[in-house]
């Protein structure tokens, strides 16, 4: 992986990355802790809808620590490297973060979307 600026590939490393991990990880915690709860207390299963939020976080956040690239850094036209941050300058450059990271963006909602699906669907056929 990149350890410089690249438009629209890698606008992070380093601590960035490892944050980004840390929050995917307690993402899916809350995602499953909700789960739980949900399953155990025998609330309606509509509730399980609300498993959209930390799902689409938690897919986000793994998405930008795997790909070095930050979708908020990508839509404020800025980068952040270990050792150095600042604005990304080119017009172009700006463009091609944008459109990246809201790609990164939709893929996480969608990861979230589908996943939340497939576990509504299974456990209400169970």
């Amino acid at each position: 992986m990149s350890t410089q600026y690249e438009a629209g590939v890698c606008n992070i490393d380093g601590a960035e990355r490892r944050k980004r991990r840390r929050y995917a990880a307690v993402a899916f915690g809350v995602a499953a802790a909700y789960l739980l709860v949900v399953l155990v207390s025998s609330l309606p299963t509509l509730l399980l809808v609300g498993l959209f939020v930390p799902l689409s976080v938690g897919f986000e956040m793994a998405l930008q620590a795997r790909r070095a690239f930050c979708v908020s850094l990508a839509l404020s036209g800025e980068y952040a490297f270990d050792d150095e941050s600042g604005p990304v300058s080119a017009a172009d450059a700006r463009a091609t973060d944008r459109a990246a990271g809201l790609k990164l963006a939709a893929l996480g909602l969608g990861g979230g979307a589908v996943t939340t699906g497939l576990v509504y669907a299974v456990v209400s056929l169970v």
